[in-house]
This record gives structure tokens, C-alpha cells and sequence, in this order.
């Protein structure tokens, strides 16, 4: 049996990168997945694929920053596969590097934005859905999920990424936080930390454009020595959002690095 079979879940920033890897991770094993993000075109062209290969994918068009278009995109979710089940926060921006003297304020106002209060966000307009979700599963013993995608950036600072950093760090109290809260309600709450991955983002860090020596750089400063990929985020996401793997875990911070932590 599929490790998500039966579960629906709502990913956010789906369209590309680690979002579309974890939304082709949930479908293959079982999920209707709603693939939100905020580039409409690119969440629908995620979700027809999915659909070609037989699996449950639907797209919708979210900005993670208007509460009013979070509270749509679950009622989506509910109306058209029965009820949300799993929710993944991770729409998120980069930052190209600034030193900190340089840093503007309206960068961090941003970063905050869309890194951790649009997470925020998201997980409070999840929320009654997926308490609805616990309620339906009592009798079969299983509760619902809430993924944040966080950044090893908030465990291991790097300089010149203070309004990106700052953010991530916010978003991994959220984490935690909403892991102890949410506990006695069957509500699991996990993060992951990826390092940087050879997705649309890594133009912003390499300073606004993708270039192979740039993306040979981040590679080579990781211990593997190679660029987190959207299935490697896919497969861990996958992991902290089975029941039957990891129904004991709330609040982990699980790295995906590459060994850039240790």
C-alpha cells in the first residue's frame, strides 16, 4: 500500500524547485495534492503532468502573503478532495547576499513576509481543516501533518543573508512552537532544513543569475560535495508526513544538507 494512500495535502510554492518535488513525492505514493502556488501557469503545468501519470493533482493560485487567498486555497483542498490531511508550508523567497551594514531594513520586511509570517499564515488558515481532518481519523488512529520548509540556514548562520536568515530562524520557532501546541491534538508539526539546491532560488544567492561555476561553488562547500535536489527534499518530506514512519516525531528538525550542519 502507497504510504499516502487516502491523504490529501497542500503544498505551497509547488510550482518548482523543492515545492514540485514534494508534491511528485505525495501523488506517486497515494495523495491528492493540491499543488498551490502564486505563478499560476507553472502550478497548473506541476499538476497536468502529475495528472498524465495517473496520479491526483489539482492546481491553485495562491499568494502566500493574503490571508484571503490561503482561506481559499484550503477550502479548495476540502471541496474537492474531501478534506486536508497534510499541509506543507513552503513557499518561500531567496535573498541575494548584502553585508550587513548594506542590509536594508525593506529586505528583512519582505523576507519576513513571505518566509515566516507567510507561514505563519498558512498554518493558522490550515488549522480548522485539519483538526476536521484528526476528528475523521480518531477511529483509525491517524492525525494530521503540518511540514515547514525552514533552511539550514536557521541552525548554521551564513553572513550576508541577514533578512533571509533572520526570517528561516522565525519560521523554525514557529516550528517548534506550534509542535508543542499542537501535540495533545494528534497534529504533527516537523521542519525541514535543506541546504541550497540547483532549483529557481539559487539565482538569488549566486547574486542574480544561475551560472555552472556558481552552482559548482555552493556544491562544492557542502560535504557531499553536490546540490540538494528537489527529490531529495521530496523523499524526506515524504518521510515526516507518514503515519506509519513517522507518527512518533513532532517537532524535528530534520537537515537535508548535504552535512553542511554537522
Amino acid at each position: 500500500m502507497a504510504r499516502l494512500e487516502g491523504r490529501t495535502a497542500l503544498v505551497t510554492g509547488a510550482a518548482s524547485g523543492f515545492g514540485a518535488g514534494i508534491a511528485a513525492a505525495f501523488a506517486r505514493e497515494g495523495a491528492a495534492v493540491l499543488v498551490a502556488d502564486l505563478d499560476a501557469a507553472g502550478a497548473e503545468a506541476v499538476a497536468a503532468e502529475l495528472s498524465r501519470s495517473g496520479l491526483s493533482a489539482e492546481p491553485f493560485a495562491t499568494d502566500i502573503t493574503e490571508r484571503a487567498s490561503l482561506d481559499a486555497a484550503v477550502a479548495f483542498c476540502e471541496s474537492r478532495f474531501g478534506g486536508l490531511d497534510i499541509l506543507v508550508a513552503n513557499a518561500g523567497i531567496g535573498q541575494r547576499p548584502s553585508p550587513f551594514a548594506e542590509t536594508e531594513a525593506d529586505t528583512l520586511r519582505r523576507q519576513f513576509e513571505i518566509n515566516s509570517l507567510g507561514a505563519f499564515q498558512i498554518c493558522q488558515a490550515a488549522l480548522p481543516a485539519l483538526r476536521r481532518s484528526v476528528e475523521r481519523g480518531l477511529k483509525i488512529g491517524m492525525g494530521a501533518s503540518i511540514l515547514i520548509n525552514v533552511s539550514g540556514i536557521a541552525l548554521v548562520p551564513r553572513p550576508q543573508l541577514y533578512g533571509y536568515g533572520m526570517a528561516k530562524a522565525a519560521a523554525a520557532y514557529l516550528m517548534k512552537a506550534l509542535a508543542a501546541e499542537l501535540a495533545p491534538e494528534k497534529i504533527r508539526v516537523n521542519g525541514l532544513f535543506p541546504a541550497i539546491g540547483d532549483t529557481p532560488m539559487l539565482a538569488e544567492f549566486a547574486g542574480g543569475a544561475r551560472t555552472e561555476e556558481a552552482a559548482a561553488a555552493f556544491a562544492g562547500a557542502l560535504p557531499l560535495g553536490r546540490l540538494i535536489t528537489p527529490d531529495d527534499i521530496g523523499q524526506a518530506a515524504l518521510f515526516l508526513s507518514s503515519e506509519s514512519e513517522a507518527g512518533a516525531l513532532t517537532g524535528c528538525a530534520l537537515p537535508v544538507d548535504g552535512g553542511r550542519c554537522l
